[in-house]
């Protein structure tokens, strides 16, 4: 669809990727294709090659594919040039079908593809009877079910109030009475002169003389016409509306294969047998059972030219680093993509974070805590300023009516492909960032001072209400999503990722969603985790400019936080915002205590877990209670 409204790659990614609808600079709503469509005009395989991303191991191995793809750029043809992958598209249908005329209310039905302007339907009654041109507009409507599945709103079966109206789809008219509500919109069927009004379509189940309409299972956006048989009960939606469409992001960042700073040449070296080339020899080789000395002739041999920096100890040592990740023993369910471990998954970062790198994709450097301020170092264990870091972000599916609640990764790839792809060459479509961050590692021996302390009792009241307040939520909504566990260090953890990301907005200049934040908490006694991550999420150069390190530095990171705190003592919503804290919870479901837009929420982009389960009580303490604050009664006593 070249020159029909350019999208991002990343915008591909989230929010309009398949099965999302997106209005074109032209006013027309188009609904983005399954992944069957997006590399269709590709013949050779190998052509795919620039497109795939090689080296996200662990996102591989987690959802079960064999590599992740950047979506396809659209390419002008350049004289003199031979340019790849000429003219390539993401192709989108034309969605809602049904039209209206704008002046006359006459209803039309058209075909899913649509050509662009020359595609412009004119109607037919006002042409007729008054030599009007009137162009056809989309209707506002469309029915969604919560399996995923979205079609054209059932104009004439709602207008007969009738499973199987005798009446032609032609005669139905569209008439809006000026109201502002849905019952101020109306349809007719001139033949039989039956109508219905549309109040109360989004509020509930669609009926049709008291028995509920159900979903056909048909995927439009795959040109599934067959359907899946789905009989779930449909609900009526505004085509704009924001719960249409939501989409579930995996997020990783990049690690490297090894583990030694010292082995910068291995992991060079593993760079280089992922290319889709050496890969593929290696694979056929694997699976002959060919000795790990073979493989290294073999590929020396037809590959000599990539590796003629490097002895033969230092390819062979990298060669068995990629031969025993690839090998590496998977749980069955986590290898379909079923689940996986979100633990194991983030503790794997926080190992690599902690420590000092400089390779490609992730240049960090630890800062001597001595340099700080007495108080920093009572906070925190280590801080690391991460020059360099690589952000990927892989669609997985998508949800309507309910944003997704687990990582049922396997369910919701279903509404991705018509045909799903044979597993040797299975792929997700994905978007890399890259930017900087600062990595903060809490002092443990504080925090179990602090939780073993005078407050104690206090602590675990204000938690437990938090805790009452999300079971009762899950039970409600049948299933409510928890990244998580609800524990004090962990509420603490996230509040303070939320308020210093809102200080650094002001301290850097940057947007209030350039930022991220990635929780690493476990109360796993052998090996604890409490740590966070916040780093810059822009794709554009906003993110590599260096000012979030900077902040990072002895001599500006302490004013910075002591800012971050000092806010936190007093939200412009108080004491309304504490005393709700005090008395329960605010906001969804009551997951936030001491928590309002005013003091410690940031966009939801920004945040693991929704704006959801902040305290800020448990960071700074109350107006009656300072003492039970974590930052606060460190900073009393330095």
């Amino acid at each position: 669809m070249p020159g029909r409204g350019p999208l991002r790659q990343s915008q591909v990614i989230a929010p309009f990727g398949p099965g999302a609808i997106h209005t074109d600079r032209f006013g027309v709503s188009l609904i983005c294709c399954g992944l069957d469509h997006w590399f269709s005009k590709i013949e050779n395989e190998t052509d795919c090659d620039e497109f795939k991303i090689i080296d996200e191991w662990r996102i591989n191995r987690s959802l079960g594919v064999d590599h992740l793809r950047k979506p396809p750029d659209y390419r002008n043809t350049i004289p003199g040039i031979d340019v790849p992958n000429i003219g390539m598209t993401i192709p989108f249908l034309r969605f809602p079908t049904w039209h209206y005329c704008s002046n006359c209310g006459h209803m039309k039905k058209t075909s899913l593809t649509y050509q662009g302007l020359k595609d412009k339907n004119i109607c037919p009654v006002c042409y007729t009877e008054k030599s009007f041109k009137i162009p056809l507009v989309q209707v506002r409507f469309a029915v969604v079910c919560d399996h995923g599945h979205i079609h054209d709103f059932p104009w004439n079966e709602w207008a007969h109030q009738d499973f199987s109206p005798d009446c032609g789809e032609d005669s139905l008219r569209l008439v809006e009475y000026g109201g502002g509500t849905l019952d101020s919109i109306e349809v007719i069927c001139t033949k039989c002169k039956k109508r219905k009004r549309l109040g109360g379509i989004t509020s509930g189940e669609l009926k049709i003389k008291g028995e509920p309409f159900q979903c056909n299972g048909r995927r439009l956006w795959l040109h599934d016409n067959e359907g899946i048989g789905c009989g779930r009960p449909v609900r009526g939606v505004l085509r704009n509306s924001s719960n249409i469409y939501f989409s579930q992001i995996f997020s990783s960042i990049f690690l490297p294969k090894i583990d030694k700073k010292t082995d910068v040449e291995i992991e060079e070296i593993t760079r280089i047998l992922e290319k889709p080339g050496i890969s593929d020899l290696i694979d056929v080789l694997i699976s002959m059972d060919t000795p790990i000395e073979t493989i290294l002739e073999k590929i020396k041999g037809q590959y000599g030219k990539y590796f003629q920096e490097y002895n033969e100890r230092q390819v062979l040592s990298a060669l068995q680093a990629y031969l025993n990740t690839e090998k590496e023993p998977q749980d069955c369910e986590a290898s379909s993509g079923d689940s996986y471990d979100r633990e194991s998954f983030r503790r794997e970062e926080y190992r690599i974070l902690a420590e000092e790198w400089d390779i490609p994709y992730l240049n960090s450097e630890k800062v001597d805590l001595e340099k700080y301020s007495d108080a920093v170092s009572l906070i925190f264990s280590k801080i690391m300023l991460i020059k360099k870091v690589r952000e990927t972000r892989v669609f997985t599916g998508f949800t309507r009516l309910d944003p997704p609640e687990d990582q049922n990764f396997f369910e919701l790839r279903r509404s991705l492909w018509l045909n799903d792809p044979e597993p040797s060459n299975s792929w997700l479509p994905a978007s890399i960032v890259n930017g900087e961050g600062l990595f903060l590692e809490f002092n443990r021996t504080t925090l179990v001072q602090w939780l073993e302390g005078p407050e104690k009792e206090t602590i675990g009241n204000r938690i437990s209400n938090l805790r009452r307040n999300y079971e009762n939520a899950s039970r409600e909504r049948g299933g409510f999503g928890l990244f998580n566990e609800l524990h004090p260090v962990f509420i603490l953890i996230h509040t303070v990722s939320h308020l210093l990301m809102n200080q650094l907005t002001f301290e850097c200049g940057y947007s209030s969603a350039s930022l991220r934040e990635r929780l690493y908490f476990s109360t796993d006694e052998s090996s604890p985790m409490a740590a966070l991550l916040i780093y810059t999420a822009a794709g554009d150069s906003e993110g590599t400019m260096g000012g979030l390190v900077r902040m990072g530095k002895p001599g500006l990171f302490e004013p910075m936080l002591k800012d971050a705190v000092r806010k936190s003592q007093w939200c412009s919503a108080d004491p309304v915002c504490m005393e709700l804290g005090d008395m329960g919870g605010q906001g969804p479901y009551s997951c936030n205590l001491a928590a309002c837009h005013n003091c410690a929420l940031v966009p939801e982009t920004s945040c693991e877990e929704f704006n959801r389960f902040l305290d800020r009580g448990l960071v700074t303490g109350t107006v009656e209670n300072r003492a039970l604050g974590f930052l606060n009664v460190i900073f009393d006593q330095v």
